[in-house]
């Protein structure tokens, strides 16, 4: 967070969109931290709210966006040229097509919450070549909501927002864990 911290004091607004880009497409960026701190920064007159937010918004959506044209352009090269030499199963490929299509503007739209799924969904989004009016329906609205959250709680717990947010964070991921345990124990037992 550190190294977060000093890119956003020497480059402002620009650090800010470039680290949001590159943490949504995968970099080690803490996006929910950042964002909250500059939500934080914005209540004490440090940043302003008129530039930040779209600056904020500009950056998550340019993140997203590369990684669903990085999946469409390179998806179905990738996923046949090397499945033989990775041990990707190409059945397993066509599950999580068809699982994508029936579920993937669902994950699209709450992904951002969950570290990890939010760096896969757009690229899953363009492997499986899904419109990119629907990507960008869901996916702005989920950047919208994932930026809007976040901002506001750094906004309005002041110093100690970024207890909060780790706390927020850890609270996801366990609770993602034990959805996926009970949805296959339950899959298990038909």
């Amino acid at each position: 967070m550190h190294v977060i911290l000093l890119f956003i004091t020497n480059y402002s607004y620009a650090g800010i969109f470039i680290a949001l880009s590159l943490g949504i497409v995968g970099f080690p960026v803490p996006d929910e931290s950042l964002i909250a701190f500059t939500g934080f920064l914005s209540s004490q007159g440090k940043l302003d709210i008129r530039l930040l937010l779209p600056v904020i918004i500009s950056g998550t959506t340019l993140g997203i966006t590369g990684s669903y044209f990085l999946g469409k352009l390179s998806g179905h090269y990738v996923s046949h040229k090397y499945s033989n030499k990775i041990s990707i199963n190409v059945d397993h490929l066509q599950r999580a097509k068809e699982f994508y299509t029936k579920y993937g503007r669902y994950a699209l739209l709450i992904g951002y919450f969950i570290p990890g799924v939010r760096h896969l969904t757009a690229l899953f989004a363009g492997l499986n070549n899904m419109p990119y009016r629907q990507f960008a329906i869901f996916a702005y609205t989920g950047a919208l909501l994932w930026v809007t959250t976040f901002f506001t709680l750094g906004y309005w717990l002041g110093r100690e927002w970024y207890y909060v947010i780790h706390n927020f964070v850890v609270t996801a991921i366990i609770l993602v864990t034990l959805t996926l345990f009970l949805i296959l124990y339950l899959k298990q037992k038909k």
